[in-house]
C-alpha cells in the first residue's frame, strides 16, 4: 500500500525524530457542481507551535461509500489539487519550477483514501517557516459525489500507524538559484505528535428566510429554524411577503441564495458570505455621509447588486466610484431618480459627470460627459475609478452591477495626479497598524512626496492627505480618492483580503516608533473656514524630503496653509513635514499661505507633547514681527495683496532661555531688557563685560564690551528684525536671555 511506500522512503532519508505540535484542519467545506457532475471539496490547513519548512508528507481521508462509492482513487472520483496560494503550490521562475511533486492518491481501504507529497527543491531553495502558529492552507481534496443526496462524512483517519507521517525539509540549507532536495546527506527530521480537528468538514446546514414576524434579519422567528443563520449555514431568500431588512449588527454565512422575486436590503448592517453568492433576485447595499453597510461575498458571486449612496445635497459636487461592475453611464445619467444635473446651454448638453484628467490645464481637469458621449449604452463606471457626480436635487444615486470578490487592479497615469476608488462593496483600510492597508499594498507606486491618499473635508474645504504617519483611517464603500503616481508607474492594487468594517481612529503606526510623540499643527483661520499644516517630529526623520514622512499638499484650494522643508531643497507644498526632534530647539520653517486680498487671517497652533523647553515663533517679514504662538494665543493680521505661495511667514522652533518679558536675570542685581524696540539696557553691572549676540541657530550678528555702570543702553538698530540671544559674561556673572527685535 501507499502508506507503507512513502513511510519507508522516508525514514530511509532520517533517523531523527521531533516532536512538536503540528494540527491539521477543515476549512471551506462546500458542495459545488460543474454543470454535470456534483463535487465535495475542501481545503486542508496545517500549523504548528514551531515555525518549520514543509519536507514531505501523507494523510488518509476516511468518507461515506454511499455517497461516493467505494475506492474512489480508481474510480477517479477523487482528486489532491494544489490551488494557488496553497503551500504546495509553492513555485519558483515564474511558475516554472515547483518545490513539491509527487502528489500521489492512492486507496487504502475501500472508504479511505490516501495523499502523500514529496519535497523537490531544498530547504535553502524554498527558503522560509512557511508553517507557523497560524493554520495555512496546505491543498484542498475534492471527491465526486454518486449520490449527492447523502452525508459525505469526510473525515481524517487517526489511527496511530497512520500518525507522525510529516517532515521537515530537506537540505542543503543554503539558498542558491535553485536547489534540489538532498535527503540522503542532509535529511529532514520526522515529526510526532499530530493533531487533527475533522469539525469543518462538515458541509454547511440550510436555513430559509420566511419573514413570518417581519422584514428584520435579527429576528429568530423570521426563520424557518427559529435561528439566526451563523457561518455554518447556507441562507436561502425565497420570494415572500416580507423581504428581509438587514438594518443593524454584524453577521457571518456561508453561501447565499436569493431567488427571482426576492429582495434584500443591507442597510447600515453587514453581512459577510463566507462561500457563494447566487442571486436571482435583488440586493440593495446603502450608504450615507457617515457611514456605509458592508456586504463581502468571498467565493464567487452571480447576479446584480446595487448599491445606493444617500445624503447627496443638490448642485454640490461629490467625488464617488460605482463599487460594481458594469453599470451603463447613459443609464445613470438618465435615470430621474439620481436627478443628474444637465447643462442644457451648451451644445452637445453636458451631464455633471466626469472624470479627471490631470494632464489638460488647471480649469480643464474635470471632464464632462455629453449627450454625444452618451449616445449609446457602450460606455460604463470603471471599477476603481473615481467620477465627480452633482445631483439638481437632496437625494442620492444608485449604481447597480456585479461587485467585485478578487483583487482589482486599476490602470493609472504615470507622474500625475489620479482620481480612482475603493471597488468594493465593503471598507477598505488606508493605513492601518496591521500594515495591511492600501498605502502599505502600493508604497512603491506613490511620488516620493506624496506617499498619501487625498480625500474631501468638508470643514477645511479641500483635499486632505491621509498618511501612515496618520491615526487609522478607512475608505467607505463608493469613497473616491486622489492619489499621485511616480514615473512608470501605470497601475495600483486594491486586496480583497483587505475588505472589512469600519473602525474608530487609533493611533498611528509610525507615532509607535517615536521615543516621543511631539506635533505642532499650525492652524489658519477665516471667517468661514479653517485650514491646517502639521509638523512632527521623529528620531529618524531629516530636514530633507522623506518618503512617507513628508506628505505633499494637494493644493487648488482657495484659502490653505502649507510648508517647505527646512532645508529647502525642493519647491513642493506639503501638508505634513517630519522633522528630527534633535533639532526641535533651533528650527526655521518656511510657510506658505494660499489667501485672497484683503483676507484677515487669524493664525493659532495645537502642541501635543512639546517640550517645556521650546518657544515657538511666527515670523512675517513683511511686517518685520515676530509673535510667540501658544496653545492659547493666537495673531490676526489682514492680507493686503493676494498670497499664494511661500517667503512672508517662516515659523520658528526654539530653546526657552529666559523670559521674554522684563525679569531679572538669576545674578544678583543684574538685570536686562528691551527698551525700546532695538535697544536693550543692561543694569547692575560693576566691571567691565562683554555682550553677544546669536542669532538663535547659533551664528554671532553682534559683539561689544560696556564698562562698569549702573546703567548702559545698547543700540540694536544694525540688527535685522528676528529672535536673538543676548550673552553677557562679566566677573559677576555667565548669563543669557532671549529677546525679540522687532
Amino acid at each position: 500500500m501507499m502508506r507503507n511506500l512513502l513511510f519507508i522512503v522516508l525514514v530511509a532519508f532520517t533517523s531523527q525524530l521531533f516532536s512538536q505540535n503540528i494540527s491539521f484542519s477543515f476549512v471551506n467545506a462546500r458542495n459545488t457542481n460543474d454543470g454535470t457532475n456534483d463535487f465535495y471539496e475542501a481545503d486542508i490547513y496545517i500549523a504548528s507551535d514551531t515555525d518549520f519548512i514543509v519536507g514531505s508528507g501523507q494523510i488518509y481521508f476516511n468518507y461515506n461509500t454511499e455517497a461516493f462509492g467505494e475506492n474512489v482513487d480508481t474510480n477517479t472520483n477523487f482528486e489532491m489539487l494544489q490551488p494557488d496560494g496553497s503551500i504546495l503550490a509553492t513555485s519558483f521562475f515564474s511558475g516554472t519550477v515547483f518545490a513539491y511533486h509527487s502528489f500521489i492518491v492512492n486507496d487504502n481501504t475501500t472508504s479511505r483514501v490516501s495523499t502523500s507529497f514529496q519535497q523537490l527543491a531544498s530547504s535553502g531553495t524554498i527558503g522560509m517557516p512557511v508553517v507557523t502558529d497560524t493554520p495555512q492552507h496546505l491543498y484542498s481534496i475534492k471527491i465526486k459525489y454518486t449520490d449527492v443526496s447523502k452525508d459525505p462524512n469526510v473525515t481524517f483517519e487517526t489511527g496511530g500507524v497512520f500518525l507522525d507521517q510529516f517532515y521537515t525539509a530537506c537540505g542543503p540549507t543554503t539558498a542558491v538559484a535553485f536547489g534540489t532536495a538532498n535527503c540522503t546527506s542532509e535529511p529532514g527530521i520526522q515529526l510526532t505528535g499530530d493533531s487533527y480537528d475533522s469539525t469543518g468538514a462538515s458541509l454547511p446546514t440550510d436555513i430559509n428566510w420566511t419573514g413570518a414576524s417581519s422584514a428584520f434579519w435579527g429576528v429568530t422567528s423570521n426563520w424557518n429554524t427559529s435561528e439566526i443563520p451563523n457561518a455554518t449555514n447556507n441562507v436561502i431568500i425565497p420570494d415572500v411577503t416580507n423581504d428581509p431588512i438587514l438594518n443593524t449588527g454584524s453577521y457571518v454565512i456561508d453561501d447565499l441564495t436569493v431567488n427571482s422575486g426576492a429582495d434584500l436590503t443591507i442597510s447600515n448592517g453587514v453581512l459577510n458570505v463566507n462561500g457563494n453568492l447566487n442571486n436571482d433576485g435583488a440586493i440593495t447595499v446603502t450608504a450615507d455621509t457617515s457611514d456605509s453597510s458592508v456586504f463581502i461575498v468571498d467565493g464567487s458571486a452571480s447576479g446584480q447588486v446595487t448599491f445606493q449612496q444617500n445624503g447627496l445635497v443638490a448642485n454640490e459636487w461629490n467625488i464617488i466610484t460605482a463599487p460594481v461592475s458594469g453599470q451603463s453611464i447613459k443609464e445613470f445619467a438618465e435615470n430621474t431618480l439620481n436627478d443628474i444635473r444637465v447643462n442644457t446651454t451648451v451644445t452637445p448638453h453636458r451631464y455633471a459627470i466626469g472624470y479627471y484628467d490631470d494632464s489638460k490645464t488647471d480649469g480643464s481637469k474635470w471632464v464632462y460627459y455629453t449627450t454625444t458621449d452618451l449616445a449609446t449604452n457602450s460606455l460604463t463606471f470603471e471599477l476603481g475609478k473615481s467620477y465627480a457626480i452633482s445631483r439638481a436635487s437632496n437625494g442620492s444615486v444608485s449604481f447597480t452591477g456585479t461587485i467585485a470578490t478578487n483583487d482589482v487592479t486599476e490602470t493609472v497615469t504615470e507622474n500625475e495626479w489620479n482620481a480612482i476608488g475603493n471597488p468594493y462593496t465593503a471598507y477598505l483600510p488606508i493605513n492601518d497598524l496591521s500594515g495591511e492597508n492600501f498605502i502599505a499594498n502600493n508604497s512603491n507606486k506613490f511620488d516620493p512626496s506624496f506617499v498619501a491618499v487625498y480625500t474631501w473635508d468638508v470643514a477645511q474645504n479641500k483635499y486632505v492627505a491621509t498618511s501612515l504617519v496618520d491615526a487609522e483611517s478607512k475608505l467607505a464603500p463608493g469613497q473616491g480618492f486622489f492619489i499621485r503616481t511616480k514615473a512608470g508607474e501605470t497601475e495600483v492594487n486594491f486586496n480583497k483580503d483587505q475588505r472589512g468594517i469600519n473602525i474608530s481612529s487609533g493611533p498611528s503606526m509610525r507615532f509607535q516608533n517615536r521615543s516621543e510623540n511631539v506635533e505642532i499643527e499650525l492652524l489658519a483661520e477665516t471667517n468661514d473656514r479653517k485650514v491646517k499644516t502639521r509638523i512632527l517630529y521623529t528620531n529618524t526623520a531629516t530636514k530633507g524630503l522623506d518618503a512617507g514622512y513628508d506628505i505633499g499638499n494637494f493644493g487648488g484650494a482657495s484659502f490653505d496653509i502649507f510648508t517647505r522643508l527646512a532645508d529647502e531643497s525642493t519647491n513642493t507644498n506639503f501638508t505634513i513635514q517630519s522633522l528630527p526632534i534633535s533639532e526641535l530647539k533651533d528650527i526655521i520653517i518656511p510657510i506658505g499661505l494660499v489667501a485672497e486680498k484683503d483676507t484677515e487671517v487669524e493664525f493659532s497652533i495645537h502642541t501635543t507633547e512639546l517640550p517645556d523647553t521650546a518657544e515657538i515663533y511666527l515670523e512675517d517679514k513683511q511686517n518685520n514681527t515676530f509673535v510667540i504662538l501658544n496653545n492659547e494665543t493666537t495673531h490676526k493680521i489682514k492680507i493686503d495683496e493676494t498670497a499664494t505661495t511661500v517667503g512672508r511667514f517662516y515659523l520658528h522652533t526654539s530653546a526657552k532661555t529666559l523670559s521674554t518679558e522684563q525679569e531679572s536675570l538669576v545674578s544678583e542685581n543684574i538685570n536686562i531688557f528691551k527698551s525700546g524696540n532695538k535697544e536693550i539696557t543692561i543694569t547692575g553691572i560693576t566691571s567691565t563685560s562683554e555682550v553677544k549676540i546669536y542669532s538663535i541657530l547659533g551664528k554671532e550678528v553682534f559683539s561689544t564690551q560696556i564698562a562698569s555702570s549702573s546703567s548702559s543702553k545698547i543700540d540694536l538698530n544694525a540688527i535685522t528684525p528676528g529672535v536673538y540671544i543676548v550673552k553677557l559674561q562679566s566677573e559677576q556673572t555667565n548669563s543669557s536671555k532671549k529677546i525679540i527685535i522687532e
